[in-house]
């Protein structure tokens, strides 16, 4: 096979202190198989609302259409179970088969090429080649590619038209590294966040891009007045209070377990205030699903089901007794066997402790659930423990507390206070037959966060 970088190369283009106006000039030069492409880290700062603001409008302009340009929030997370199986597939057929495919053969040779580079970055960052590491990291590549190529290289004949990527929030290795793919593929890319770089150590990485930092000084992000988003709301950040109570308020914070008893039914459902509403958004602003979530760190740890958050592009975070949605697109970790993941934001509550297993958990024990089954914010209903379960490799606690659709990602608390399961799938055909992901594996999963 001829080396591809006889007939096609890309050169970083310098960026200067005027990020995303580099970024909308015109194309840069282009010559003998050999572009100009800008990759841009923008911490934009004081700038950061005008920049998403102009990113979004220009997706509205002929222009952008004509060029391929294409805005997202953020990198769509992980595919819907339903469909990782084509991607399995790809992964393990091997040979860098990939979803997407240029007409032109110069274009998909650089194609193959550049994501057989992109995976030995991979490799030599992680410094790790577990087989289930590289697999998660390629299944989400595939995901991207068929995502987003088709919508940027509508064009695939022609080597000379060359489109623009822009996103928002927080970028980690894996989506730096799609951005890279882009960039070798002559894409001018551009990720915006407020003060944030993107999350990569390696200096060798980040000198594939250039970063350009905007104004030091932040404003607090301005305040909405309706209490839910329209559904062309796309915005991750999060919207604050206009004033806000020192932490924790007292009229949200959870009551602690008493040491000397149980706690009676009131004080249970007082810890509602610490479990959360959650939607879940595409990268068109539009509400997929909804689902509950727990908060189990101080710092904004929220643990919930993989099968809630997967296929979202960000997430609405709604609390009890704030009328004010906090956005996200921070999907920390997951486990696909647990059906676990965590998802952080901004807000502060006090979290729910999580059962450390000190007395083993018995069948007829009296157990609260609370979550949002059907959209009905917070709902706290109670029952026994009626079985233990195996499904899979999942251990799993059979109870009878009410739950239906929405209810999964909820709270599943014993009489003192404690987290001893995320509630996590119900049977339509069965009366109160419903079942949670146990603490032993939320302990496993969340090690290091709590």
């Amino acid at each position: 096979m001829a080396d591809y970088r006889q007939y096609f190369q890309v050169v970083l283009r310098p960026a200067s202190e005027h990020a995303v106006e580099d970024f909308f000039s015109l194309s840069g030069r282009y010559s003998n198989f050999r572009k100009e492409t800008c990759f841009i880290r923008y911490l934009a700062g004081a700038q950061y609302d005008a920049a998403l603001d102009r990113l979004r409008l220009w997706q509205e302009d002929a222009r952008a259409a004509r060029s391929g340009y294409l805005f997202v929030p953020a990198l769509a997370r992980q595919p819907e179970r339903s469909e990782l199986d084509r991607y399995l597939t790809l992964y393990h057929e091997g040979d860098y088969t990939l979803p997407f495919r240029f007409e032109n053969e110069i274009l998909q040779e650089t194609f193959q090429d550049s994501f057989r580079q992109v995976v030995q970055l991979f490799r030599r960052s992680k410094g790790r080649t577990e087989a289930s590491i590289l697999r998660n990291f390629m299944v989400r590549m595939f995901f991207w590619i068929d995502q987003y190529f088709h919508r940027l290289f509508a064009e695939t004949k022609k080597i000379a038209c060359f489109p623009k990527f822009a996103c928002a929030g927080t970028v980690k290795l894996p989506e730096y590294l799609f951005c890279y793919l882009l960039y070798c593929m002559g894409c001018d890319v551009l990720c915006l966040s407020r003060t944030q770089d993107v999350l990569v150590e390696d200096p060798e990485l980040l000198a594939l891009s250039s970063l350009v930092t905007g104004a030091e000084e932040v404003p607090s992000p301005p305040v909405r007045t309706s209490a839910a988003p329209a559904r062309t709301q796309s915005r991750p950040d999060c919207v604050q209070r206009p004033r806000e109570s020192a932490w924790p308020p007292e009229r949200t914070a959870p009551s602690q377990p008493k040491e000397s008893g149980p706690l009676n039914y009131v004080e249970l459902a007082k810890l509602a205030s610490s479990v959360v509403m959650l939607q879940v958004f595409d990268d068109q602003g539009q509400c997929l699903k909804t689902g509950s979530g727990v908060i189990i760190q101080e710092s904004g740890y929220i643990l919930t089901n993989f099968h809630v958050a997967a296929g979202g592009c960000y997430y609405g975070v709604l609390l009890e007794e704030d009328p004010e949605i906090c956005y996200t697109n921070e999907l920390i970790k997951y486990n696909q066997d647990f059906d676990l993941a965590i998802l952080r934001m901004s807000k502060r509550r006090a979290p729910i402790p999580v059962w450390q297993g000190t007395e083993p958990l018995v069948r007829g024990q009296k157990v609260v659930a609370i979550g949002s089954p059907l959209g009905l914010f917070n709902t706290v209903s109670d029952g026994i423990i009626s079985g233990f379960r195996t499904v899979g490799e999942r251990s799993m606690i059979q109870f009878t507390a009410p739950t239906s659709h929405g209810s999964s990602g909820g709270a599943l608390l014993d009489l003192y206070g404690n987290l001893i399961g995320i509630i996590t799938a119900g049977f339509d055909d069965g009366q109160n037959l419903n079942l949670a992901v146990d603490y032993k594996a939320i302990l496993e999963f969340s090690r290091g966060i709590l």
